[in-house]
């Protein structure tokens, strides 16, 4: 027997909130959890990285975290207008 569609969906709609939630509580992120929370690329991640707008903390090898509240910082502060047309 097939769930039902309507108890499938609500289901994965809380699912998708609890991700949602705990990207907002999460302090450090790591590269992709932070190109989900900001919706940009993990490369633009890692060149924000590399050209020091972002600190990339590396508390064990082959782990590198973002601070949540750098990122919301760096993203507010940004001064580029987008591109018109």
């Amino acid at each position: 027997m097939l769930p039902d569609i309507d108890d499938l969906a609500a289901a994965l709609t809380d699912r998708i909130a609890e991700r949602l939630a705990d990207l907002g509580r999460s302090r450090f992120l790591t590269v992709a959890r932070a190109a989900e929370y900001t919706d940009l690329s993990q490369d633009s991640i890692r060149s924000m990285i590399s050209s020091r707008k972002l600190t990339g903390l590396r508390p064990v090898p082959g782990r590198v975290l973002v601070d949540r509240r750098e990122l919301d910082s760096v993203i507010l502060s940004s001064t580029r207008s987008p591109r018109a047309g």
